[in-house]
């Protein structure tokens, strides 16, 4: 039996079909990346590892759509007041990234402020909002990375920010992205010198001040000297710092600060210079009215056990 060929009718047919199959499979991808409905961010970019979706500035202008007075919001009508008509998509991105940030708490089908959000956007005064930012800033991780590498006060070729971020952090195709989030909320969170660009030569990051605990308001602190002012412990020395006073058990409710410059004495003797140099810690404990009695006579004896006297 001869072979049955299709005509030429039939195979222009079935290659528009496939034609149209494939666009159509092309303009799905392409929405569903658009309207963050992949499991990219999830799961990781190709060749890389996903980032925060926000900065910290959009972050802080969606936190303040949640009631200020209630301080939570239904999680549907967040995703409103957002912009999102379903609660899916750029909606749990952006969810993720209030929560990296440390700004809500999800309970249930609400979304709540934190203590650290309320602090952030209606503080009592501007240098206890800054401080919030800057807080809310270190929290996300790969930000607090990028931040405790870099040097303080002095520039630092862009050239080795973008080798860290690339090589150490693995956020290969969208470097540019992720500097570019990292340097606005860094600018925005008060510790950047200067503009932010990632195409810039040098950047210079400045140490994060601490907020003051005696209820000074903040344009007094600002006025201090540099040796004057209260600099936050970078994140990755609060664990020895703590354990050193005897205060670990108290690391996931506390703000630990150094003086930005102390004292010394020097010595020469047996052939050795000594330097003793003598800078103070503060270290803030949250606690209640409830519980304060409680917590005082732990920390006595905390500090005590390392030797510490009153």
């Amino acid at each position: 039996m001869p072979e049955s060929k299709p005509t030429e009718k039939n195979t222009g047919e079935r290659n528009i079909v496939n034609e149209e199959d494939a666009e159509a499979v092309e303009a799905r991808e392409k929405f569903e990346a658009e309207e963050g409905d992949t499991d990219s961010e999830k799961t990781g970019r190709k060749h890389g590892r996903s980032f925060i979706y926000m900065s910290l500035e959009d972050a802080e202008k969606a936190a303040r759509k949640i009631d200020e007075h209630e301080r939570r919001m239904a999680k549907k009508s967040f995703a409103q007041a957002l912009g999102h008509p379903e609660g899916k998509g750029r909606f749990k991105q952006k969810l993720a990234a209030l929560e990296s940030y440390e700004l809500i708490k999800l309970d249930k089908d609400d979304v709540r402020l934190t203590d650290l959000a309320v602090q952030m956007l209606y503080g009592g005064n501007e240098q206890v909002r800054a401080q919030a930012r800057a807080k809310a800033f270190l929290t996300y991780d790969l930000f607090k990375k990028v931040f405790v590498e870099c040097p303080k006060n002095q520039d630092h070729l862009m050239s080795y920010v973008n080798d860290f971020v690339r090589v150490t952090l693995k956020i290969v195709n969208e470097g540019e992205m992720f500097l570019k989030r990292f340097l606005d909320s860094a600018a925005y969170a008060g510790l950047l010198d200067g503009e932010p660009s990632s195409k810039a030569h040098s950047i210079r990051l400045r140490p994060a001040v601490a907020a003051p605990s005696n209820g000074e308001p903040g344009s007094d602190t600002q006025a201090k000297a540099p040796e004057d002012q209260w600099v936050m412990v970078p994140p990755n020395e609060i664990a020895s710092q703590l354990d050193g006073l005897g205060l670990a058990a108290y690391q996931d409710r506390c703000d630990v600060s150094q003086r930005s410059a102390g004292e010394f004495t020097i010595n020469m003797a047996d052939g050795k210079i000594t330097v003793e140099i003598r800078r103070p810690i503060k270290v803030a404990i949250k606690t209640t009215n409830v519980n304060m009695l409680a917590d005082m006579t732990e920390i006595l004896k905390a500090l005590q056990s390392k030797g510490f006297k009153a």
